[in-house]
């Protein structure tokens, strides 16, 4: 479990042509923009996860117990995200 607050950021881009080709393995040409996306995870107590994003306006809580019942199979295979 975290015991502070991670952030990390990726930068936004643009896919100029291609976008489509690369699901057949073909080259697309990308850039990158002058705008980053952000995540930051913060511990809390409690048994909860939320989510944030006050841009578009959505906020949401989720019981940490109610996600790890989910069938994560598609992950190919057993896997825990929290302890």
């Amino acid at each position: 479990m975290l015991s502070e607050a991670l952030m990390v950021s990726a930068p936004g881009k643009v896919i100029l042509h291609g976008e489509h080709a690369v699901v057949h393995g073909k080259v697309a040409l990308a850039v990158a923009l002058n705008l980053r996306t952000f995540l930051r995870l913060q511990p809390h107590n409690g048994g909860k996860v939320g989510l944030n994003l006050p841009n578009i306006g959505i906020k949401q809580t989720w019981d940490v117990a109610s996600l790890q019942r989910l069938d994560t199979s598609f992950l190919g295979g057993p896997r825990r995200i929290w302890n």
